[in-house]
């Protein structure tokens, strides 16, 4: 997988910039977000141009002269050593770069590395080492009207990456180092890495949609194109169609076509003669057929939709049907390369109704491939458990010359992990001290709201759990497993204002009794000392709140906002005391906090039930970490229990019943 990446000079990025993409196994799902021609599709066009051998969109300041200034195009690979897509004479030089891209601590000079040491520990603290994966970071350079030429981006002439994989430990880097010495160092890297590129690039399928696309052209079949969505290539299947059909030798149609010719001529007494005009050998060959039964087969073949023309379409009908096609064959996971998928703006021409829909099954085919994506709309982020959202922003920097004043345009970007995006913002914000807008909490509430309202119309409808931060949806998922497969989208929105808010935005739109109506939400938040907007009511059967509530040891109860009892009550205050107990020990290795159950049938309240009031302590310790590693154990726990379904809380049960109802 392609998991980040460095530029210079291409298009809207000025200078070097490091790209995010994604650095987790399996988070294929890549998104862009931002204001039009701040540099969104700079991305997906260059990546492009690196796999598909097409021309780099270089800007103007690649102009000025110098090693030192040459745009250059390096995307990060993280490929799986058992994946085998090097030769065997290859592996030793491929060994030396990936030691180097695993080790690297610093590079001398002005090199910032930051943005890719920041991935490689991002990798080790999950596990992933040199000895399963290969890491590395391996592209091109380019001047205008020349052929791109291999390049390490900033480490090309490094003299701890030189001196490494080029085994020379007299190379001395200085600022005053030769042009022809940089060159000479660069054939070196060329003679020993070109090959290994090429590989690397063979082993992808890229395939690119920009906005303006002639979808009629473009879904041919005889496309290259569609052949990489069809994950066949067609000529090779066609001569594999034509392996009986005899070309030379006796009997063959070479010799029998120059016997018909030779007739033709002698016919005419070789005062005339047909030839081609050209110094060829004028034999068919396999490959001339395979073009004339493209010509003759496919050419004349376009796509259709329900016996309409797909040029006959409307320009939102048109985008649905590319991602209808891209989604029924790369659902597939049968496939020779690994394919990335790269869309501009999906949403495009679309009512939002059917934008739901076009991105689920982006998020499906993510599940087999990565995809890229640029877009303008926010609503798709509560659909994604697994993938990144990188928000683009802008900054300028002056700097002035007795001469001029120049401006210097900054792409800067702020990525979220979308398992958790509402609770990340939400506490960036914060810390921020609002400096961090408001209107970038992805674009907040509206195209939230409309997602989850047009998704309860759905003829396979979702359904919504409301919750207020990642320790619940840990829990849940483990609870609503079965639901979770039927289409239930648990969702933390980082507190009980953010939930109660979607549901007030929800509550008159499905105010109504509506037959079309399907998906139901659930919106459940804690209880706290002081009431929490009391005057929300009871709800309907497709949308309700409530809030967490115990009432001594008893087990805990779901109330409505306007009910009167305050008495504080948390979800760690809610779950099954003997496995709560059994978690502890677990994780309290120096038995700080004991624990005694009062009613092993009761709730987990710190005070009535585990008669423990330091409980309350342990989860605000470490930045409230230690919620997510007690949800996880707890997890962990229940799952390995015999009949484990008698230790899920009766308060999870009426939930589960408000989505059967």
């Amino acid at each position: 997988m392609v998991i980040g990446l460095y530029l210079r000079h291409i298009k809207a990025y000025e200078g070097i910039n490091f790209i995010p993409i994604g650095y987790k196994l399996d988070f294929n799902f890549i998104s862009y977000i931002g204001k039009n021609g701040i540099g969104k599709s700079s991305i997906l066009e260059g990546f492009d141009s690196f796999f598909n051998e097409k021309i780099y969109n270089i800007n103007k300041n690649a102009t000025s002269p110098g090693e030192r200034n040459k745009p250059f195009f390096v995307p990060i690979f993280l490929i799986k050593k058992s994946d085998c897509i090097f030769p065997a004479h290859c592996i030793k030089d491929i060994d030396k770069l990936n030691d180097f891209f695993w080790n690297i601590k610093s590079l001398s000079g002005s090199a910032d590395i930051k943005g890719f040491k920041n991935i490689r520990d991002d990798l080790l603290k999950q596990g992933i080492t040199k000895e399963e994966y290969y890491l590395l970071m391996i592209g091109e350079e380019f001047i205008s009207n020349s052929s791109p030429k291999i390049s390490f981006g900033t480490f090309t002439i490094a003299q701890e990456f030189l001196s490494k994989v080029l085994d020379n430990k007299n190379i001395n880097i200085t600022i005053s180092i030769s042009t022809e010495e940089i060159q000479e160092h660069k054939s070196e890297l060329a003679k020993k890495y070109n090959k290994i590129l090429q590989i690397i690039k063979d082993h992808y399928s890229y395939i690119y949609f920009p906005v303006e696309l002639n979808i009629e052209n473009f879904t041919k079949i005889e496309t290259t194109e569609m052949q990489k969505v069809f994950g066949k290539k067609l000529k090779k299947e066609i001569e594999s169609m034509l392996s009986g059909i005899k070309l030379d030798g006796t009997n063959g149609i070479n010799p029998r076509l120059d016997n018909f010719i030779k007739e033709i001529q002698n016919s005419l007494r070789n005062n005339y003669e047909y030839k081609t005009g050209q110094q060829r050998n004028n034999k068919i060959t396999k490959n001339d057929i395979v073009n004339k039964i493209i010509e003759a087969y496919f050419q004349k073949r376009i796509l259709y939709k329900n016996n309409k023309k797909i040029s006959e379409l409307s320009a939102g009908e048109k985008r649905q049907a590319l991602i209808d096609i891209i989604s029924a064959f790369l659902i597939k996971t049968d496939r020779d390369s690994a394919t990335i998928i790269a869309i501009d703006e999906p949403e495009n021409s679309l009512h939002t109704s059917v934008c739901y829909e076009q991105f689920d099954r982006l998020n499906k085919v993510s599940k087999n491939c990565q995809v890229f994506i640029t877009t303008h709309w926010y609503g798709f982020l509560p659909i994604l458990n697994e993938g990144f959202g990188h928000f683009l922003t802008e900054k300028e920097t002056k700097t002035k010359t007795e001469k001029e004043t120049k401006t210097k345009k900054e792409i800067l970007f702020d990525t979220y992990d979308l398992y958790d995006y509402k609770a990340r913002v939400k506490n960036d914000i914060q810390k921020s001290k609002n400096e961090i807008p408001h209107d970038f909490n992805l674009k907040s509430i509206n195209d939230l709201v409309q997602a989850i309202y047009y998704s309860l119309y759905c003829e396979k409808p979702y359904n919504w759990l409301l919750v207020e931060g990642v320790s619940e949806k840990i829990y849940f998922e483990y609870f609503f497993k079965d639901e979770v497969k039927n289409n239930l989208r648990i969702l933390p929105l980082g507190g009980n204002t953010k939930v109660s808010e979607i549901y007030e935005h929800l509550e008159l739109p499905l105010k109504k009794e509506d037959d079309k109506l399907r998906g139901k939400v659930f919106c459940l938040i804690d209880t706290d000392k002081i009431r929490h907007k009391e005057y929300i009511k009871d709800g309907n059967k497709h949308l309700k709140i409530r809030r967490l509530c115990n009432i001594g040891n008893d087990e805990t109860r779901l109330y409505t906002l306007e009910n009167s009892d305050t008495t504080q009550t948390d979800i760690e205050q809610s779950l099954n005391p003997i496995i709560f107990k059994e978690t502890m020990e677990k994780l309290d290795k120096s038995n700080k906090y004991q624990i005694n159950i009062q009613k092993n049938n009761g709730n987990t309240s710190f005070i009535d039930n585990l008669k423990s009031i330091d409980l309350k302590n342990y989860f605000e310790e470490n930045e409230g970490s230690n919620k997510i590693k007690f949800a996880e154990k707890y997890v962990e726990i229940s799952k390995e229990k015999e009949n484990n379904e008698k230790f899920i809380p009766t308060w999870i049960l009426e939930i589960k019943d408000f989505y059967k109802k």
